[in-house]
């Protein structure tokens, strides 16, 4: 894991995958850990990087930085870097997806304690962005603000009038409660009114190294 506490990142991508036939998760943690040693540590502007895993068997790559020019120079040099061609030799590619997204949230501080990223992507059926924003600061202070679990949370805008709602927590169990807590709180009804619940996607993902 990289995580770095004084950058203010404003851009995440978060690549799903699954690992490539025969190969395993022991093979896949040497091969994060090449990858940062051999080639993230030598970039500047990474204030967050991790390997995560849901309940479905996927993994995810986790990277937030400072600016979109971190991730530009990442897609542009990975190929040619043996710490990160030996990462990418284990990914089964026909099962990659990856979201690239603009943090709504300044400053951004990575936090300091945390085993877990709620990410969710939706489409609105109403509102504007700038209501979403407000909607999701009135969540932060009048519901996760009841719950030491939450260590951040933020909106991020993808392409194709697509948001997600990430939220980093400290246990898994508390996060997931947390979230199913939304259906029923009065705070987040102004969130659940305004997201297409049929474009809405929701993961879990324990931090694995």
């Amino acid at each position: 894991m990289i995580k770095v506490n004084t950058l203010n990142a404003s851009v995440m991508e978060c690549t799903r995958f699954r690992i490539a036939e025969n190969a395993t998760e022991k093979d896949l943690l040497q091969a994060i850990s090449d990858f940062e040693n051999q080639f993230l540590a030598h970039l500047e502007g990474i204030a967050f990087h991790c390997l995560a895993k849901n309940d479905k068997g996927e993994y995810a790559n986790i990277l937030l930085a400072q600016n979109t020019a971190v991730l530009t120079t990442i897609e542009k040099d990975i190929t040619s870097n043996p710490g990160a061609l030996s990462f990418l030799k284990l990914i089964d590619k026909k099962s990659v997806i990856i979201h690239y997204l603009n943090i709504e949230k300044e400053p951004l501080l990575i936090p300091e304690n945390f085993s877990c990223v709620e990410l969710g992507t939706f489409a609105l059926k109403k509102g504007t962005l700038q209501e979403l924003l407000a909607v999701s600061d009135s969540i932060e202070k009048n519901y996760l603000s009841h719950f030491p679990n939450t260590q951040l949370h933020f909106i991020g805008t993808l392409p194709d009038d697509i948001y997600a709602e990430v939220t980093f927590g400290t246990t898994l169990q508390s996060t997931q409660q947390i979230c199913a807590g939304y259906l029923s709180d009065p705070n987040c009804t102004p969130l659940m009114e305004m997201i297409d619940e049929t474009r809405m996607a929701l993961d879990f993902w324990s931090v694995l190294a």
